[in-house]
């Protein structure tokens, strides 16, 4: 029984051996796997973080980048702001100009008609203001041209009275 024990011992311790030298080899195979692993992990790791350094400069770029279209977003929005009061106030200068010069218009065409001092005054007065608007618009001829009717001053005209009788001047004819 003993050499039964020694021979089932000697198969046992058999088996043991070729567990351990299998488990050794499936071992050392796992370990080398994991160390690939591990190294491939790595790798991989320190991409990820060169990804995420690469990708917070790009984005304080982005930020700065953001800043200035906001800065210039804001200079825009004031730049329009300024050619919209500049359009309205040009605007404003040509509708007065145009009601001047239309004014101005009514008032030589009824001072054609009427030739007494006030409708002139008035003329004058209109013609002033239309200069004042047009500024350096309208050329040098035309601005003496107004600039003469502005400065005219009309000598005073004497009453006459046609001396004698009224009946004195008239002729009759007649006629067979």
């Amino acid at each position: 029984k003993a050499e039964q024990e020694g021979k089932d011992e000697e198969v046992l311790y058999t088996k043991f051996e070729y567990w351990c030298g299998s488990s050794k080899k499936s071992l050392n195979k796992a370990i080398a796997e994991e160390k690939s692993t591990i190294e491939r992990l790595q790798d991989e790791i320190s991409s990820h973080e060169k990804s995420i350094e690469v990708l917070g400069k790009e984005m304080a770029e982005l930020k700065d980048e953001i800043a200035e279209l906001a800065t210039a977003g804001e200079k825009a929005t004031e730049d329009r702001k300024a050619a919209a009061d500049l359009y309205t106030e040009s605007s404003t200068a040509h509708t007065a100009t145009i009601s001047a010069i239309d004014e101005a218009i009514k008032a030589l065409e009824k001072s054609q008609s009427e030739t007494d001092s006030a409708t002139l005054n008035l003329s004058q007065q209109k013609v002033r203001a239309l200069l004042a608007l047009l500024g350096m618009k309208v050329s040098d001829e035309e601005r003496s041209r107004l600039q003469g009717f502005v400065a005219y001053e009309p000598k005073e005209r004497p009453d006459t009275k046609a001396a004698g009788d009224y009946e004195g001047h008239i002729k009759k004819y007649s006629f067979k």
